[in-house]
């Protein structure tokens, strides 16, 4: 299991592995995909299959602490609402989304360009 205290860490590493979280612009092999999470878990301690069912669980939490955005505002395909979310994914959600849902969002979510950027 990945070490909380390892966490942002965690997402920083996802965040300069673009790979992981522009799947939709790559076309990465699942064998390539395999050696990135094999990295991820020999550099966080946990197996490969531990590193990538962590960020399947942070891309679960980010989609229902932005219940209100629409699939397609996503970079990667999403649960829907309407997967089974425990009270206790509730909670945990909730209790990150303060610490971490910014820089999720940055990564899962698709910015419109803003007139600061054009």
């Amino acid at each position: 299991m990945l070490d909380h205290n390892r966490l942002e860490e965690f997402i920083e590493q996802i965040r300069l592995t673009p790979a992981i979280w522009k799947n939709r612009e790559f076309d990465i092999s699942r064998e390539h995909m395999n050696e990135i999470w094999a990295h991820f878990g020999h550099t966080f301690d946990i197996s490969p299959k531990e590193a990538e069912m962590q960020w399947e669980y942070l891309i679960r939490l980010h989609r229902f602490m932005n219940r209100n955005a629409s699939l397609e505002q996503f970079r990667i395909e999403v649960p829907s609402l309407e997967d089974d979310f425990t009270p206790a994914d509730t909670l945990v959600a909730e209790s990150l989304a303060i610490f971490l849902k910014p820089t999720l969002d940055e990564l899962l979510l698709i910015s419109k360009p803003s007139e600061t950027s054009v």
